[in-house]
């Protein structure tokens, strides 16, 4: 099975895998429990109504003040994801974060 590039170079595959980890990071955050808790609130106020809750979460998601938090979290997550490593590459070959060798080099001038 062939992966196909995007505009941005990023494979279907990393694309994808990109995808899982931000969502899983925002499920887990603050931002998420937020918004899990207002749309179970929407959709139990509208459960007598009949209405569908789907729509209700869209709508709410769309009225909501979390929503431009959320779309900030999801901007900074992308713009901050490191895919992970290959995984048949050797953990010596997986490289350090520039900040850690800054604060490295940064250490060895004041010795």
């Amino acid at each position: 099975m062939a992966t196909k590039a995007t505009n941005s170079g990023l494979t279907d595959e990393l694309l994808n895998a990109m995808v899982a980890d931000i969502v899983a990071e925002l499920q887990s955050s603050m931002i998420g429990y937020h918004l899990r808790r207002s749309a179970e609130v929407e959709v139990m106020k509208c459960t007598n109504k009949g209405s569908d809750s789907k729509e209700v979460v869209t709508q709410l998601l769309a009225t909501s003040p979390w929503f431009k938090q959320l779309c900030n979290a999801v901007y900074h997550r992308v713009q901050n994801y490191q895919a992970p490593a290959h995984r048949l590459a050797p953990p010596d070959h997986a490289k350090e974060p520039v900040s850690y060798i800054r604060r490295a080099q940064v250490c060895l001038l004041y010795m």
